[in-house]
């Protein structure tokens, strides 16, 4: 064996050990993340956020005016790149993605 072959050994060995701490941790950080969900899925924030979906699919004004104060931010982050179309689109899509609440700028 040449010198070299045995400096190489102690770095396997020390990635390999490296890795499996990787995949243990990882596997850690899984099953407390899916801990978290169901806790928050139980806990305050789940019915905070049923309740806020429920006033804003029952009041289309209320709904509205989220989508407003999301398509502004929106608008103004994107330094005229957008125009006002285009950022109530992306918050009418956002609307639907978070709340179920379809088009609330829709007069129809």
């Amino acid at each position: 064996m040449s010198g070299k072959e045995t400096m190489n050994e102690p770095t396997a060995v020390v990635r390999e050990k490296r890795g499996t701490g990787s995949l243990e941790r990882m596997v850690r950080l899984l099953a407390n993340l899916k801990t978290h969900w169901r806790n928050w899925k139980v806990r305050g924030t789940g019915k905070a956020y049923r309740a806020l979906t429920k006033a804003m699919r029952d009041d289309p004004g209320y709904a509205l005016s989220w989508q407003c104060n999301i398509a502004m931010p929106i608008l103004d982050g994107a330094k005229g790149k957008l125009t006002h179309a285009e950022a109530n689109a992306i918050a009418d899509d956002l609307m639907r993605h978070l709340f179920g609440v379809k088009k609330p700028n829709d007069k129809s």
